[in-house]
C-alpha cells in the first residue's frame, strides 16, 4: 500500500515537473511572440503612415498632371489658332510683295518732284495768258501730274503695307516659336510628372505588399498566442490538479504516519495498564481513544 502510494506521488511529481517545464517553456515562447508582435505592429504602423503620406502625394501629382494636361491643351489649341493666323497672314504678304513689285517703279518716283512740277503748272495757269489750245494742253499736263501723285502715293502704300504685314507675319511667327516653345516645356514637365507618379505609384504597391505581409504574420502569431494562452491555461488547470492529489497523498501519509504512532503508543499505554503501572491524563485518552490528531 505504501509502495502503492510512494508510486504515485514519484508519478505526480514528475507530472508536476514535467507541467512546470511545459509552461515555462510556452510562457517564453508567448514572450517571445509578443515581443515580435509588438514590433511587427509598430513597423506596419510606420509602413501605414508612410504609405499614406504617399497616397497624399499621388493624389497632389495626379491632380497636378490634370492641370498641366489641361494646361497643354489650351496652348495647344492657342498654337493651332496662331498658326493659323500664320499661314493667313503669310499669304496676305505674298500678294501684298506681288503688288508691290508690280508697282515698284511707280513706288520709286519722286513725289517731291512730281508735286514741285504740279506747282509749277498750276502757276503758270493762273498767272500766264494762253492760247486756248495751249490752256487744254496744260490742264491736261496738271491733270496726269496729279494722278501720277495718287498712283506714287498709292504705290508707297502697297509698300508701306507689305513692310507693316511682314512685320506683323514676323511677330505671329515670334509668337508661334513661344507657344511651341511653351509646349516642349509642357511636354518635358508632363513627362517628370508621369515618371513621379510611376515611381510614387512602385513605392505605393511595394509598401501595401509589405503592410498585407506584416498583416499576415501578425495574424499567424496572434493566433499563436491565443493557442499558447489556451494551451497554458489547461496546464494550469492540470498542473493545480496534480498538486491537489499531490497533497492529498501527502496528506493522507501524514495521517496514517500519525494513525500508526499512535496505535504503538496505544499499545505501550495497554500495557503498562495492564502491569498495573498509573496513568497520566494523557495516556488514559490515548488508551481510550480520546485523542485527537
Amino acid at each position: 500500500m505504501v509502495e502503492d502510494r510512494d508510486s504515485s506521488e514519484s508519478e505526480l511529481l514528475t507530472k508536476v515537473e514535467e507541467a512546470r517545464d511545459r509552461i515555462v517553456q510556452l510562457k517564453e515562447e508567448r514572450r517571445r511572440l509578443i515581443e515580435d508582435l509588438r514590433r511587427l505592429r509598430e513597423e506596419r504602423r510606420r509602413l501605414v503612415e508612410e504609405r499614406r503620406r504617399f497616397v497624399e502625394e499621388f493624389k497632389s501629382l495626379r491632380e497636378r498632371l490634370k492641370e498641366l494636361r489641361e494646361r497643354l491643351a489650351e496652348v495647344k489649341a492657342e498654337r493651332d489658332k496662331v498658326r493659323e493666323e500664320a499661314l493667313n497672314k503669310r499669304e496676305d504678304v505674298r500678294i501684298a510683295r506681288q503688288l508691290a513689285e508690280r508697282e515698284g517703279e511707280v513706288a520709286r518716283v519722286s513725289l517731291k518732284r512730281l508735286q514741285r512740277r504740279l506747282e509749277e503748272l498750276e502757276w503758270r495757269q493762273m498767272t500766264t495768258v494762253m492760247r486756248p489750245e495751249e490752256e487744254r494742253r496744260l490742264v491736261e499736263e496738271i491733270a496726269r501730274i496729279e494722278s501720277m501723285i495718287m498712283k506714287v502715293k498709292e504705290a508707297r502704300k502697297h509698300v508701306i503695307s507689305v513692310l507693316e504685314l511682314e512685320a506683323d507675319y514676323k511677330a505671329t511667327l515670334l509668337k508661334l516659336k513661344d507657344l511651341n516653345s511653351r509646349l516642349a516645356e509642357l511636354g518635358e514637365e508632363i513627362g517628370r510628372v508621369k515618371a513621379q507618379l510611376q515611381g510614387v505609384a512602385e513605392r505605393l504597391n511595394e509598401l501595401s505588399r509589405k503592410v498585407s505581409s506584416l498583416s499576415e504574420a501578425i495574424s499567424e502569431k496572434s493566433s499563436r498566442v491565443d493557442e499558447i494562452s489556451k494551451q497554458l491555461d489547461s496546464l494550469y488547470a492540470e498542473y493545480r490538479g496534480v498538486l491537489s492529489e499531490l497533497k492529498n497523498i501527502r496528506e493522507s501519509r501524514r495521517l496514517g504516519i500519525q494513525l500508526e504512532l499512535l496505535e504503538r503508543k496505544r499499545r505501550e499505554v495497554k500495557e503498562k495498564a495492564e502491569r498495573g503501572e498509573p496513568l497520566t491524563l494523557e495516556e488514559m485518552r490515548i488508551l481510550y481513544g480520546e485523542l485527537e490528531f
